[in-house]
């Protein structure tokens, strides 16, 4: 408990304000994808328009992920690949960034395992590569979509 602390008070104000931005979408994720079934979210990871947005990220595109990784870390609730994923991408969407989403698969144990993550231009930013290798990408269709989302909740 006394480490997170530390790593929060040495962030400087404007890492704090993303930090708590990042926590409290954390939350709203949450319980949207909880409690509302998924025709009425879906349109908010594949039918926002990445525009050109006149605001300018003070952090840099690492940073930012960085310090939302650590606002899940340190959440009261549970937080997935699925929910990080979409928290920023809206984010950082806000600030111009045009994020793709990947959602790949994985057999283990003879269970099928389900992942996400973002890329920026064709580089991953938000996973590890030695992660997002052991998983088959899809490119998918509506039913797949809802399948695996289902599996990521």
């Amino acid at each position: 408990m006394i480490k997170p602390l530390k790593q929060f008070a040495a962030l400087t104000k404007a890492e704090k304000r993303w930090f708590w931005r990042c926590w409290w979408l954390f939350a709203k994720w949450h319980l949207k994808i909880r409690f509302q079934p998924y025709q009425k979210w879906k349109e908010d990871i594949f039918g926002g328009d990445n525009k050109e947005s006149e605001r300018s990220l003070t952090l840099s595109i690492a940073r930012a992920i960085q310090l939302s990784e650590m606002a899940a870390r340190n959440h009261i609730f549970k937080i997935n690949c699925l929910r990080r994923c979409l928290v920023q991408q809206q984010l950082l969407s806000q600030y111009g960034f045009k994020l793709q989403l990947h959602f790949g698969v994985a057999k283990e144990h003879n269970k099928l395992k389900a992942h996400c993550w973002l890329t920026h231009n064709g580089a991953l930013i938000n996973d590890s590569e030695d992660v997002v290798s052991t998983y088959t990408e899809l490119t998918m269709a509506e039913q797949q979509t809802r399948q695996i989302i289902g599996a990521l909740k």
